[in-house]
């Protein structure tokens, strides 16, 4: 077997497979002249490829972007397109590749990486750990009808997406910056989004100033208003973009979007009735991913002042013995001794991102903590609501 990076233009190679893992096969010739273009927007992800006497047994792809920890802004590799030829599954292909691109990634500078899985077990053994599920909202126009004889500052506006993508983009880059966990593509698949044009975006302002947005469409007269993802800032910019959707009453049946896991879609009105669901299940829909590549380019870290000796087991990115120190609010990470504390790259991981307490990791047998480190663990890395944001 031959582990290959393939270049911009082989990127159709992998077509067939990625096509047979997530597609309605076989494709109509019109479908795949639409998945060409589509994959066009990815010829600068780093794509490897398992092949054997030519053909492709096997693929993952890394997509180099940016994500917020707790605050500081790191490279990010995205994974995605992991898929396997049906002859050449359960041989270990992915997992060779995904080792390879991981190693790639970390050698490249970035530190952490996120994906969405097909089946979380297999990615837990490579070091992952799952992050918040998107809630899922689906209610009435009706619903929202409180909201309509507010006196609310501000105005919101509606234009195609590739018309107001200078207030996204505004968005965007004030989301990467402010939010836990939030991720951010490169400028090449932004252009994607920007070039196909597929959605409405409306738009909140306050001051003269983009605080909000929400891509949606509308599928038919009596029909679904289906949003994508509602971004604002704040509860003025949430309820200009509702009481915009509370507009659609003799237009739209229902309404559905997706909101930040730490939203309360229950308190945005006395005469809430919808339903607000996250579903995990296997292969999909399933809340993403995530783990530390390199502890040491975290320094800097914003945590809780807090000392803990910890050793990382069998990890081959992580793996070791470490002193994290959080004097003065910043992280400091040094080689250390053999220590008590043992975890594994996923507990570790889950420490970072503010997903899993100690408690949780002896818990969940990701590790071995004294109840002596609890509060200087807890301490140091507090409990966060980590939103990636992006679907990818």
């Amino acid at each position: 077997m031959e582990i290959r990076q393939i270049s911009a233009d082989e990127v159709g190679r992998i077509l067939p497979i990625r096509a047979y893992a997530f597609e309605a096969t076989p494709l109509t010739p019109e479908r795949t002249e639409e998945a060409l273009r589509f994959m066009s927007f990815r010829m600068q992800n780093i794509t490897l490829t398992a092949e054997e006497d030519g053909e492709v047994l096997a693929s993952v792809a890394g997509i180099p972007m940016r994500q917020n920890v707790r605050g500081a802004v790191h490279p990010m590799l995205g994974v995605a397109g992991v898929v396997s030829n049906p002859i050449a599954r359960r041989r270990g292909h992915v997992r060779t590749l995904m080792h390879e691109l991981l190693r790639r990634g970390r050698d490249e500078g970035s530190p952490v990486s996120t994906l969405y899985p097909f089946r979380g077990t297999f990615y837990g053994r490579l070091g992952y750990v799952g992050l918040p599920a998107d809630r899922i909202v689906t209610l009435r126009p009706t619903d929202l009808a409180s909201l309509l004889p507010l006196d609310l500052p501000g105005e919101v506006r509606v234009r195609r997406v590739a018309d107001a993508w200078d207030d996204l983009e505004t968005l965007l880059d004030r989301g990467i910056v402010t939010r836990h966990g939030f991720a951010e593509f490169p400028p090449y698949r932004r252009a994607q989004i920007r070039d196909e044009n597929l959605y409405w975006l409306v738009t909140a302002h306050i001051d003269g100033q983009v605080v909000g947005a929400l891509p949606y469409r509308i599928t038919d007269y009596g029909g679904e208003l289906i949003g994508d993802t509602l971004l604002c800032d704040g509860p003025i910019a949430r309820a200009l973009l509702l009481r915009f959707l509370a507009t659609h009453a003799d237009q739209v049946e229902t309404v559905t979007l997706r909101v930040d896991p730490a939203e309360r879609p229950e308190l945005w009105s006395n005469d809430f009735a919808g339903t607000i669901t996250s579903t995990v299940k296997v292969p999909h829909p399933a809340p993403p991913m995530a783990r530390v590549l390199d502890l040491p380019a975290l320094a800097g870290l914003p945590t809780g002042e807090a000392r803990v000796a910890l050793t990382v087991v069998d990890d081959p990115y992580i793996g070791g013995d470490w002193t994290l120190d959080g004097a003065g609010g910043a992280l400091s990470v040094t080689a250390g001794s053999p220590s008590d504390v043992r975890l594994t790259a996923a507990a570790l991981s889950g420490l970072v991102y503010g997903v899993l307490g100690p408690q949780e990791i002896v818990a969940r047998g990701l590790g071995v903590v004294p109840a002596s480190t609890w509060d200087s663990l807890s301490t140091l890395f507090p409990r966060a609501d980590a939103w990636v944001f992006l679907n990818f």
